[in-house]
């Protein structure tokens, strides 16, 4: 790769264009190179992997100056916004579609259309592509989404270099290995950052890697957030490419729609294995919890000002596994608000495989070149067939519901080999079977990548930051360690104190009102603290209401036998229907007011009782209620 020599500022791209007729690896993701094509003054034609990824540009929920926009009750349709001056090109064909789009044509001034990689030759049709420069975004799809998008992906390499200029672009590069034939001789830049900040990894290893993030969401639910790296988290971006999976878990965990976003295909399909919970987009309003499948992984932009992004790869589940020196980064990017502590965070959950491939790399390589041979043989006959002969050729392959290693490129109108089926082959081997393997391997190629071209700077963080999530104290401990600082005489930080409250809201009232005795006879379990507490605040309201009604019937500075202090008591506890079980006593009234006992003789006799002095000082800065 050729050093590319950027203009930066803040962290993004600011030059006039893009580099022409070249694979270009910006290296950064969110670095703002797809906002180059669409405010530049050039005509432009930007190819992407996804229809979502339209979306987000052409309906952002963020302007120019960073001021939020309310796109919620948006249709996000096909067509043309004016106020960013772009048109959507995706979902299906339409006379109305293709009617505003050339009348788009038609006004004066610069043109951008944004349209999914299936579009591109047919928008040949349409335009003058020699008028248009082309970027194709996020270009390393074009390998890894081969398998089912092989028809959109050949349209593409046969129109390119038909444009005024070509750009395939990404910041996750495919390696040389894996690179398609059709773009080789291609010149390749890698922009030449001075500065990179880098992804921070949280890989964590476990046999049930749904429970795992099970686990994790419960926490966030139970309190509201969870820490981390001493940053706290009140949003979870949850990657996993599986519908079904995403179901499972949500079924599981009993959320409810509120609680969640599912940004995936919006087709009949997924809406009937969702049910109850809605489709959603990336530009909807965040929810805690955000489940994310392929369709936003690449050039889609998030704002959140906490979320951190957890991958979720299942060894069982083919689909959900991920390219670490691809989607890792991408998707450690997709967050764009500079604010958020964990912008550049990713904890990815894996499991690995128990059982060694049938077939190791080596024999799989073996086997390809063989096959691909036999293709170059069935090449040289078909192109020298009459044309009639080969659209009948032709015919016959797309019937065919085998992949073939043999495409046919319109433009020459001859056969030619398609080696990317091979190459995407060797990918898909490559993450099943060799990062994935087992834990040592997963973890070798985090730190290989740290030294690759792509200049991507990986750290580690130590897996125990998940452990310290999922795995709580013990009540005991946690109520010891407050004790403890509560009976500090002093402290130049109460930080720490601050947080095991906001952990455990009820704390510091049980070491207020129970104490440290009380809660060890309650043998520190938090149920039974929480109903102590509970009763002693019922109690105290009652008190509160007895108080009010004595007062009314009691004159300050005036004696009251016992027999009469009891039954003032006992009716006023019977008036406000509050139930006891204690025996009521003339001394009871000390809980409300200062009541000095003495005797009096009355009628001849000694009678006991209490003077009633003044109320209680507790009870005389209170506006009591009756």
């Amino acid at each position: 790769m050729i050093p590319y020599e950027i203009e930066t500022k803040d962290g993004y791209l600011i030059m006039d264009d893009l580099p022409h007729n070249c694979i270009f690896n910006k290296v950064v993701t969110g670095c703002g190179g797809s906002t180059i094509a669409l405010r530049n003054n050039e005509n432009y034609v930007i190819a992407v992997p996804t229809t979502e990824l339209i979306i987000n540009k052409l309906y952002p929920s963020i302007d120019f100056n960073g001021n939020s926009i309310d796109v919620d009750n948006i249709d996000k349709k096909a067509g043309l916004n004016p106020s960013v001056n772009l048109f959507g090109l995706f979902g299906q064909k339409s006379l109305s579609l293709n009617t505003e789009l050339i009348s788009y044509l038609k006004q004066d001034g610069v043109k951008k259309i944004m349209c999914t990689y299936d579009k591109l030759p047919s928008l040949n049709g349409i335009i003058n592509p020699k008028d248009y420069r082309l970027l194709i975004d996020e270009y390393h799809c074009l390998l890894k989404s081969y398998a089912y998008r092989s028809i959109a992906i050949n349209g593409i390499f046969d129109v390119f270099r038909g444009y005024k200029s070509f750009c395939f672009m990404s910041a996750t590069a495919i390696f040389p290995n894996f690179k398609p034939m059709a773009l080789e001789g291609i010149t390749e830049y890698i922009a030449d950052w001075k500065d990179i900040e880098g992804l921070k990894i949280v890989p964590y290893q476990t046999n049930k890697p749904y429970n795992l993030i099970a686990k994790i969401i419960h926490q966030y639910k139970k309190h509201g957030a969870i820490k981390m790296t001493g940053n706290k988290s009140t949003e979870a971006y949850i990657f996993i490419n599986s519908v079904a999976d995403i179901v499972s878990i949500l079924k599981y965990l009993e959320l409810s729609p509120d609680e969640c976003r599912i940004i995936c295909a919006d087709n009949d399909k997924n809406k009937k294995k969702l049910g109850i919970y809605k489709i959603s987009s990336s530009i909807d309003t965040p929810k805690m919890f955000n489940f994310i499948t392929s369709k936003s992984f690449e050039g889609v932009d998030f704002y959140s000002e906490s979320g951190i992004c957890f991958v979720v790869s299942n060894v069982h589940s083919a689909n959900t596994l991920l390219d670490i020196a691809t989607d890792v980064p991408q998707i450690a990017g997709r967050i764009r608000t500079k604010t958020n502590p964990f912008r550049k965070t990713v904890v990815h959950i894996f499991n690995t495989k128990r059982f060694d491939a049938d077939i190791c790399f080596e024999e799989l390589v073996k086997s390809q070149n063989e096959q691909l041979e036999y293709a170059k043989e069935r090449i040289d006959g078909y192109n020298s067939l009459s044309y009639g002969a080969k659209q009948q050729r032709l015919k016959e392959m797309k019937k065919s519901t085998n992949q073939s290693y043999i495409h046919f490129d319109k433009s020459t109108a001859k056969f030619i080999l398609n080696d990317i089926l091979s190459k995407y082959e060797l990918y898909i081997y490559c993450i099943n079977n060799l990062i994935y393997a087992n834990k040592n391997s997963l973890q070798k190629y985090y730190r290989d990548q740290g030294a690759k071209v792509t200049k991507v700077k990986w750290e580690k963080i130590d897996e125990s930051a998940i452990k310290r999530i999922i795995t709580k104290k013990l009540f005991k401990d946690v109520f010891n360690e407050y004790a403890e600082l509560r009976q500090l005489m002093f402290s130049f930080d109460d930080s720490q104190q601050k947080e095991i409250e906001e952990d455990y809201p009820f704390i510091k009232n049980a070491f207020n009102k129970l104490g440290i005795e009380e809660v060890k006879k309650l043998k520190y379990n938090q149920k039974a603290i929480k109903n102590k507490l509970v009763t002693i605040d019922q109690d105290k309201k009652a008190d509160d209401k007895v108080f009010s009604l004595l007062k009314l019937n009691l004159t300050m500075g005036t004696f009251y036998s016992n027999n009469d202090l009891v039954t003032m008591i006992e009716k006023a506890i019977e008036n406000l229907n509050i139930k006891t079980i204690t025996i009521i006593k003339a001394a009871h009234i000390k809980k409300w007011f200062d009541a000095e006992s003495s005797a009096k003789r009355i009628n001849g006799q000694v009678t006991r009782g209490y003077t009633i002095n003044n109320p209680l000082i507790i009870y005389t800065h209170k506006k009591q209620k009756v």
